[in-house]
This record gives structure tokens, C-alpha cells and sequence, in this order.
């Protein structure tokens, strides 16, 4: 009886919309008690050893597949890193000599699991043994405002990689954050980022994953701002922001929405023309209850879910 309830309130616009907008009052009061402890991010927290390592080895290989590239000299930043530096220490055993890891947030961690992790990647990987076990001297970490994307590259500077994974979502000035990375980067640096623009379970699964764009633009803020809920940024936005900085920026589409997942990755303009159809239908079939800001919208600006951009500096 309770889960049919809270089922039937989730499905309830009006409620969702109040339980964020008091939700997000919460998280700014915490803030102002500077409690920046979270759970988001805290992706290993349930994992087995075999599951995290797995799913570090992933998120480098996809670094590595878009950017064409299977070793990463120089300074690099990884923003939003949440509980694990894995994927920090992979750069590391490829090249990279420094990473420094920027979050707003602390996410909740196992430490001892963590270690653990850290341990198999130096058995793994024989070139991290000349960072072990001072890693946090070559992987830096930041927390809080000065930590998040909109501050953090005011001060830190001359890195030849910027990456991310499901973070830029996140950040509250996306084109402001984007226009900072760019200019933080050496001539011919690199930005290499994933953007995940689904509503990250505010109204999913128990609602369509487009029905969160329904929401008025005033009340979504309310809901949203500061708080680390997904921006609403779309797709068209990031392409016209990083072709202005650089027309050669290369974007591949990794999910649409209304088509079930699919492990390839394509280029922009190579997307399946079954899988384009299928996703501008599932568009056209929900927009007449977008909010205005997004109802007049071409359906190739919306069906997007997911993407990966690599942008790099020009010289």
C-alpha cells in the first residue's frame, strides 16, 4: 500500500515539483553549514572489487576509444570524480604525470575499499609503482564551491586533458564552465567529456524519460539550482558553445531517448537511421506537454540522451 502510494505521488507533476523545490531548500541549508556530504558519485559505495575495477576499466577505455588516443601525457583535471580516483590512477599508469580531482561535493566513501582498489591497479599496472603509495601527491583533490566547475579553472590552469563523466549535467552555468575548461587548457589540450542528459531519476522510471522537460523553467530552478539536479542543458546548446571554440569538436551520440540502451557509440552524424526515427517519434509523441522553452524545439535537438564531446584547443 505504501509503494503504490508514493508510486501514484511520483507521477504527480504538481508534488514532484514541491517535494524538489523543499528538497532543494535542505541542500542549501546544509551547504550554508558547509556539510557538503553526499551519496551521489558514491558509485563504488555497493560494489564488489570485481565491479568497481570493471567499471574504472570502462570509463578509461571510453576516454581512450573517443579521443583516439591510448596514452595521456601531461597535467590533467577530472571533474566530479566522486568516491574513487581509479580512473585518475589509469591516467596515471598511461602517461599522465599529475591529475588534479575538482568536486563540489564529498561523496560518501568506503576507504578500505578504495584501497583495495588502488592495490589491484599497482599489481595491474607496474608503471604506478613509482607513484605508490603517495598518490595523493600526484592526484590532488578539491572540495567545495572554489572545487566546482564554475570556480575551480579561474585559479587552476595549463592542463593538457579535461575530462568528466555524467558531471557537466550537473553544474549550474554549463556554458560558463565549458567556455572556463577550454580556456584552462595548453595549446592543443584536449576536453574530453560524457554528458548524461536524462532527469537522473527525479521522475524516472515511473514516468517517460523526456516528462521532466514539462516542468516550467521558474519552477525547475526552484527545484534544481545549486543543488546538483540535472540542468536541463540539452545537446543543441553544448554543439553551438564548443563549435564556437572550436568548429573541429567531434560529438558521439552513446543513448537516445526512447530507444532501449545500446553499447555502440556513434558519431553524430552517423546515428542508425532506425534508431533516429524510432527516438524523433518518441519526441513528437510527448512535446505537446513540453514547457515552452522546449516545445518548439526541432526533434533532433531532444532526442539525445547521452553523448560524448572531445574538443580540442586549437594552437
Amino acid at each position: 500500500m505504501k509503494d503504490r502510494l508514493k508510486k501514484s505521488l511520483k507521477k504527480n507533476l504538481e508534488f514532484v515539483i514541491f517535494l524538489y523545490i523543499f528538497n532543494n531548500i535542505l541542500i542549501h541549508i546544509r551547504r550554508s553549514l558547509k556539510n557538503i556530504k553526499t551519496t551521489s558519485g558514491s558509485t563504488h559505495q555497493s560494489l564488489p572489487l570485481k565491479d568497481s575495477i570493471q567499471y574504472i576499466t570502462g570509463v578509461f577505455t571510453d576516454y581512450q576509444r573517443v579521443s583516439d588516443q591510448k596514452t595521456f601525457k601531461g597535467k590533467l583535471a577530472e571533474l566530479g570524480p566522486g568516491d574513487s580516483n581509479g580512473v585518475a590512477l589509469l591516467f596515471l599508469a598511461h602517461g599522465a604525470s599529475h591529475v588534479d580531482l575538482a568536486d563540489r561535493f564529498y561523496s560518501v566513501r568506503d576507504d578500505f575499499h578504495h584501497t583495495e582498489i588502488e592495490q589491484y591497479l599497482v599489481k595491474k599496472y607496474p608503471s604506478l609503482k613509482k607513484f605508490y603509495p603517495k598518490f595523493n601527491q600526484y592526484c590532488v583533490r578539491y572540495y567545495g564551491q572554489e572545487a566546482s566547475g564554475e570556480h575551480f579553472f579561474d585559479i587552476h590552469q595549463s592542463y593538457d586533458h579535461i575530462i568528466s563523466r555524467s558531471v557537466l549535467e550537473h553544474v549550474d552555468d554549463p556554458e560558463l564552465v565549458l567556455r572556463k575548461m577550454y580556456g584552462a587548457l595548453n595549446p592543443s589540450g584536449m576536453l574530453i567529456h560524457k554528458v548524461d542528459l536524462r532527469d537522473h531519476g527525479m521522475l524516472t522510471p515511473l514516468n517517460h524519460s523526456l516528462r521532466f522537460l514539462e516542468i516550467p523553467e521558474f519552477f525547475y530552478k526552484l527545484m534544481t539550482y545549486g543543488s546538483g539536479y540535472p540542468n536541463r542543458f540539452l545537446f543543441h546548446k553544448y554543439r553551438e558553445v564548443l563549435t564556437a571554440l572550436n568548429p573541429s569538436t567531434k560529438f558521439y551520440v552513446a543513448g537516445l531517448h526512447g530507444v532501449d540502451p545500446f553499447d555502440a557509440i556513434y558519431p553524430i552524424e552517423a546515428i542508425p537511421t532506425l534508431l533516429k526515427t524510432k527516438a524523433i517519434s518518441f519526441v513528437n509523441e510527448h512535446r505537446h506537454k513540453f514547457s515552452k522553452e522546449f516545445s518548439n524545439l526541432p526533434a533532433e535537438d531532444l532526442i539525445i540522451s547521452s553523448f560524448f564531446f572531445v574538443c580540442k584547443k586549437k594552437i
